[in-house]
């Protein structure tokens, strides 16, 4: 569409030439609110972003167990107080424009549950394929699952670009809760929480930059679970009753 509102002032431009400078003068500002107006009309109703957890570092096996300890990993729950569970952030426009910022391929329950199951295969436990749901309560265990059950919720999950005239800031936020239950006594038995937030100032937008953003903040929060030796202990002593 911008090839096209140039490729019609070049084509104006050539036959102004030909005519008086007053008529040359009012055909040229028609011309540029023309433009202007076909620009507008580009802007897009949407954008969209491949959310997903990029490692930023590496982890090791868990130390300490005599055998794989067996785990469910449920699918976690999206707990936004938002209306579409979809929306993942907002690019606000000079004009106040709110458009809205969706996953490319993923729900973000998706992008949170998968690469959580496989940091634990990768620490060496043995993840059941499956993810169930589970709604974080007691009385939702199910006895069938493997004997350690790991849900959690989705708390915070947000990317933000205040795109003004001068600069343009970006800002990501992502706050997760992991739950620890034992299917055989139907208790959980732990929770722990992370966040993780990024931001960043740049003078040009782009949805790269987007996807940057929420996909560091991410990384940061799946990874905070796994540092020092908090998770390994919370498992490893229950699993190895």
């Amino acid at each position: 569409m911008a090839d096209l509102a140039e490729y019609f002032i070049r084509g104006m431009r050539h036959w102004h030439s030909r005519k008086g400078f007053g008529y040359q003068t009012g055909h040229q500002i028609w011309c540029a609110v023309f433009a202007v107006t076909l620009l507008a009309g580009c802007a897009p109703a949407l954008y969209s972003v491949d959310m997903k957890y990029v490692p930023t570092r590496s982890f090791p096996k868990t130390q300490g167990v005599t055998q794989p300890i067996a785990l469910t990993v449920a699918a976690f729950q999206d707990a936004r107080k938002i209306a579409d569970n979809m929306l993942i952030g907002r690019v606000i426009k000079p004009n106040g424009e709110q458009i809205r910022v969706l996953p490319k391929f993923v729900k973000p329950s998706q992008a949170v549950t998968e690469p959580i199951k496989e940091f634990f295969r990768q620490a060496g436990y043995r993840v059941a394929a499956e993810s169930p749901v589970w709604d974080l309560q007691e009385a939702g265990i199910n006895k069938g699952w493997e004997p350690i059950i790991i849900g959690g919720s989705i708390d915070e999950l947000d990317v933000v670009c205040q795109n003004s005239l001068t600069v343009t800031k970006y800002q990501a936020k992502v706050k997760l809760t992991i739950y620890f239950a034992d299917t055989a006594t139907g208790k959980i038995f732990h929770t722990l929480a992370t966040d993780s937030s990024t931001s960043r100032d740049h003078v040009l937008f782009s949805e790269e930059m987007l996807e940057q953003q929420i996909n560091t903040a991410l990384a940061g929060a799946i990874e905070k679970f796994f540092e020092g030796r908090d998770m390994a202990n919370i498992i490893n002593k229950r699993g190895n009753k």
